[in-house]
């Protein structure tokens, strides 16, 4: 098509897929992490050739020129990728945009026009002027973020049915309490626009001016608008954050706002939820370390163990901001402090839990408890350069030595774990050995060759070692409850194995392969046995075939 090709040719794809991610020059090309949702990897595998204009990952071997790779990014449909790619280079598309005009105008034009009437309140009204610069706003943030104000729902209502907006859609926007009676929600108050990625206005936070309650009102959840993946703020920071290679995740849009003033670009808020794996799927293509900054109250805290819980094991290098108690970095900032001395002072996870702990390490019964809760927490890491560490770190925290933690947590979590069961079960459930298998696999990805060479019945295989060894199923794609039931168990068995020599690993290796076998012999000839009842040729040929392979493998 005559229009994709204009369109492909009036960008450089480097330019391109810097929006989403942090490239590095490679030699000819450009290198860096998988920025395709569902794809999280360690090392770079994703290539950008400028000279082929074209973007692959050699991890999950996806890949595409322009339109392409924005529709697979941005999960859109094939005109939305076009419209995407026009408005970054600037051109008209005046055949596609005229036909679209004549069908309906688009919920997020209706947006982008309603904030042009909040902005036009807002330079019409003083009271609301003065808010915004009694909290030290300058004009150019005003503008940059596009503040506005509501002052009458009668009035946006006519703008809005001037620019030919229909009923359903105005009522759509849930701008509107009542459409009919042309009542806007969030009436005589601060309007904060939301963007997505692509900066197109998908919701609203409305701020009261005076001590009405409640402060805050915020657009509700919708197709348009999902809190759990929106990060206010992103779409300014995105350079920044890319530049700087962290991000500094705050809980409020005032916050956002302050510290993108003071030069803190690479700031964003979550908002009203916590930090979500969809937000992080968004920050892991522009950066890989991450900087928590809640209120030091008790939803603050709470959100702060959680923030941290939901970034383990996913890749991320995680630091929490500790700000004095009752401070939020609005505060701060207006105190005149460097708060670039509250980066450098930032804590790990297992210093933030020292920190926070209700236990007095001076006391050696406290201390005990501390450890015990401390290593409960670093069981769950699944990266061995992670946890050791973390352990390190509990071992200088709390004074003690570094052999007599790391010989505390194996005494502890080393759970000898038994082919088809557990002394003591996760999940009270037993294990077969095809899950066992799969357990061996994440540990070592040699033991993935070994298995598909020796397990002779693959095809009645669970489906997920089947997929392992034949379509190089990522264990990333997995259901997120299996895949952590996956790593958890497999971190056990590498914490048991670390005494064991290399004979014994390969003893477990052909224990597995050959119950697991065994186990699918006897599935497999029960079900031919029963077809053999009904006089099936095939099944008796199968049979024999089974009960030959069976005697080459000693099965039988």
């Amino acid at each position: 098509m005559w229009l994709v090709e204009e369109l492909e040719n009036s960008i450089d794809i480097v330019e391109l897929v810097s929006r989403y991610t942090k490239l590095k020059k490679a030699g000819a090309n450009y290198k860096a992490h998988c920025p395709f949702p569902g794809h999280t990897e360690k090392t770079p595998s994703f290539v950008v050739s400028p000279a082929k204009q074209l973007a692959y990952c050699f991890g999950c071997h996806k890949w595409g020129w322009a339109l392409k790779f924005v529709m697979d990014i941005e999960n859109m449909e094939f005109k939305d990728a076009i419209q995407v790619l026009a408005s970054i280079t600037w051109k008209k598309l005046e055949w596609f945009d005229n036909e679209n005009y004549k069908i309906k105008k688009n919920i997020y034009s209706l947006y982008k026009d309603a904030t042009n009437y909040y902005k036009k309140a807002l330079g019409n009204n003083p009271e609301a002027q003065k808010y915004l610069y009694d909290r030290w706003l300058k004009k150019e943030t005003i503008i940059k973020f596009e503040f506005g104000f509501s002052d009458s729902g009668i009035a946006l209502y006519n703008y809005l049915k001037e620019k030919w907006y229909e009923d359903n859609l105005i009522k759509e926007s849930s701008i509107f309490v009542n459409v009919p009676q042309r009542k806007d929600k969030f009436i005589w108050r601060i309007i904060f626009p939301i963007k997505n990625l692509r900066w197109d206005i998908v919701a609203f936070t409305a701020r009261i001016l005076n001590s009405w309650e409640p402060k805050y009102l915020n657009s509700p959840s919708s197709k348009y608008y999902d809190k759990s993946e929106i990060l206010y703020g992103l779409y300014e920071a995105k350079k920044a954050i890319v530049d700087k290679d962290f991000v500094i995740i705050v809980e409020w849009q005032m916050d956002v706002i302050a510290m993108q003033e003071a030069w803190f670009i690479n700031t964003v808020a979550v908002s009203w939820t916590a930090l979500t794996d969809k937000h992080l799927q968004n920050l892991k293509r522009l950066t890989h370390k991450i900087y928590i900054c809640f209120d030091w109250d008790k939803a603050g805290q709470k959100a702060t163990k959680l923030a941290i819980e939901n970034t383990k094991n996913k890749w991320f290098e995680i630091n929490i901001i500790t700000l004095p108690k009752w401070k939020d970095p609005d505060e701060i900032l207006k105190s005149w402090k460097d708060f670039n001395e509250y980066i450098k002072s930032a804590l790990s996870p297992i210093a933030y839990y020292i920190n926070n702990s209700k236990f007095e390490i001076t006391s050696i019964e406290d201390k005990k408890k501390l450890l015990l809760e401390l290593l409960e927490i670093v069981k769950n890491y699944t990266d061995p350069i992670e946890r050791d560490f973390y352990l390190k770190e509990i071992a200088e925290k709390l004074d003690l030595k570094e052999n007599l933690v790391w010989d505390s947590f194996n005494k502890i979590f080393r759970k000898k774990i038994k082919f088809g069961y557990e002394e003591e079960k996760i999940n009270k459930k037993e294990f077969s050995f095809e899950e066992i298998a799969i357990w061996y696999i994440l540990l070592d990805e040699k033991n993935k060759e070994f298995f598909k060479k020796n397990l002779i019945f693959q095809k009645t295989l669970i489906k997920d070692l089947k997929d392992l060894l034949n379509w190089e199923l990522n264990i990333i794609n997995l259901p997120l409850d299996k895949r952590d039931e996956y790593k958890a168990i497999a971190l056990q068995i590498q914490i048991e194995q670390e005494t064991d020599n290399e004979t014994n690993k390969q003893e477990d290796l052909l224990r597995i392969t050959k119950q697991t076998n065994l186990e699918n012999y006897r599935k497999i000839t029960k079900e031919l046995k029963q077809k053999m009842k009904d006089w099936d040729d095939e099944a008796f040929i199968k049979y024999n075939e089974i009960i030959k392979k069976a005697k080459e493998y000693n099965l039988k």
